[in-house]
């Protein structure tokens, strides 16, 4: 609390007024996260008018703010082991609505013929876990069409750069690699 009292340049009784201690504060922490992430995925999608433009921006919005907040996967992940496996968490309600919008564009894509999952929630699930490794551990900086090469990749399988789609990246068939 002192170093967060050093950094705002205030007292530090006066972080003591607004957060009775270092977990109200960290709480208050991953909320307004979860407010302001959910509003950059909000106007991302109201600039998107297709499924796939969507899934787009979603993964955009998502890659973006996590790199423009480098540690709070860290503090997100810190929250998750604390609250335990049936525990309650701050960040828990984004995370419900980040799938939420997501099965809503799968749902959206399946009416419309644009693309076909099956299995909304499970996907929607290794699409954000699939995101967490990129941002975690992805090279930077990020290429400018990372968000249409993942949801291509995520859509149409890791083996898109057959076609040629990716030809930067060296294609290579399971049988190639076995001769080694």
């Amino acid at each position: 609390m002192e170093d967060i009292a050093t950094e705002a340049d205030v007292g530090k009784g006066t972080i003591y007024r607004y957060f009775k201690d270092k977990e109200d504060l960290f709480t208050a922490l991953l909320q307004r996260s979860s407010e302001q992430l959910l509003n950059q995925l909000r106007q991302a999608l109201g600039q998107a008018t297709r499924p796939r433009a969507r899934l787009e921006a979603i993964v955009g919005a998502v890659i973006a703010f996590f790199d423009e907040h480098p540690h709070l996967s860290d503090l997100i992940q810190r929250s998750e082991v604390l609250a335990g496996r049936d525990g309650v968490m701050p960040w828990q309600r984004t995370r419900n609505e980040l799938v939420h919008l997501i099965r809503g564009v799968f749902a959206e894509a399946n009416v419309l013929g644009e693309f076909v999952i099956h299995d909304e929630e499970s996907m929607s699930l290794m699409l954000l876990g699939g995101l967490r490794g990129i941002i975690r551990f992805g090279s930077r900086p990020r290429a400018a069409d990372l968000a249409q090469r993942l949801a291509t990749i995520f859509l149409e399988g890791a083996d898109c750069a057959q076609t040629n789609r990716f030809s930067a990246a060296p294609s290579h068939s399971l049988p190639e690699l076995s001769k080694r």
